[in-house]
């Protein structure tokens, strides 16, 4: 189905159907009915009109509306909105899958990826993805690694880049990082060229506000039943966990594939023993993932 090019007269229809579901999704995510009319290439009135046709079929109100005509989910409509997505994606992937049956290849792939993270493996992988499928147009949606997996939970991306089997997420292994030790001029760690899991329950760590920064302390080391750790502060930006460890205010844990190319007054230290850190491509069902989706998963 083309939600670009939609008989008006179709909309009246009362019969619940995709076009409808892709409005409500647009106006959840846009929170505008002229933002929502815009990215599916409809009126404002069309949209309007196909969210009303919705709630009545529904029987129920799925969004608040105010004068402006800015809008916010109902408790219902939160209660549907991940079932709609889902019921889209796999709207999607039967498009696609006959498609390919056709021989064709066009069609979108939301992929999910996490900022600074791993970037050559990225291009590395949409070079490839591109060379099987020319046509298919790819979205980027970058965020944590907590938030990519929840965009997988929730089907609004089709894959994205987490760590490998560690935040409860099925994924295929893409490559594999290593978890160091970041220090300020001047510490005690500095003189080392190793550090010792042990060594690091004394120290203040300034970590991610991302779920998955849990898991990266527990693969350093720190057993959530035996010893907590003493983090000190958390912060959402890569860049402002860097600068508050260069002036001092404590020490961090980050992939090596995070770290800018030309360290600037801190420095990387491995951990002893090395602990890898395995990168992986996730889909939310291995089983029902298009061939373009199993296809960017393929280990690079």
């Amino acid at each position: 189905m083309n939600a670009n090019h939609i008989d008006h007269n179709h909309m009246k229809d009362d019969h619940m159907n995709f076009s409808q579901l892709r409005c409500l999704v647009a106006l959840v995510e846009t929170g505008s009915f002229t933002e929502a009319a815009s990215t599916l290439d409809l009126t404002q009135s069309t949209v309007s009109h196909a969210l009303a046709a919705l709630e009545s079929e529904l029987g129920a109100t799925l969004l608040e509306r105010n004068r402006k005509g800015v809008v916010a989910l109902t408790n219902i409509g939160h209660s549907i909105i991940p079932h709609v997505r889902a019921l889209l994606v796999q709207a999607e992937a039967i498009e696609q899958e006959a498609k390919v049956a056709h021989g064709q290849t066009s069609g979108k792939l939301r992929l999910g990826t996490v900022l600074s993270l791993c970037p050559d493996v990225l291009a590395s992988v949409l070079t490839r993805f591109r060379a099987s499928y020319p046509d298919m147009e790819v979205v980027l949606f970058e965020g944590t690694m907590q938030e990519v997996s929840e965009w997988i939970e929730r089907s609004i991306i089709d894959v994205g880049f987490v760590f490998h089997s560690a935040c409860g997420i099925e994924s295929t292994l893409i490559t594999t990082d290593e978890l160091c030790v970041l220090v300020p001029p001047g510490h005690g760690f500095h003189a080392k060229i190793a550090v010792n899991p042990r060594e690091l329950r004394e120290e203040g760590l300034i970590m991610a506000k991302a779920g998955c920064a849990s898991q990266l302390m527990e693969m350093a080391g720190f057993e959530p039943s035996r010893a907590r750790p003493h983090v000190r502060y958390q912060a959402s930006d890569s860049a402002t966990i860097l600068a508050m460890v260069r002036e001092g205010l404590g020490i961090t844990l980050v992939p090596r594939m995070m770290l800018p190319k030309k360290l600037e007054g801190v420095l990387a230290l491995p951990l002893d023993p090395p602990q890898p850190l395995p990168i992986g491509l996730a889909v939310r069902s291995q089983a029902m993932a298009s061939q373009a989706q199993s296809c960017l998963s393929k280990r690079h």
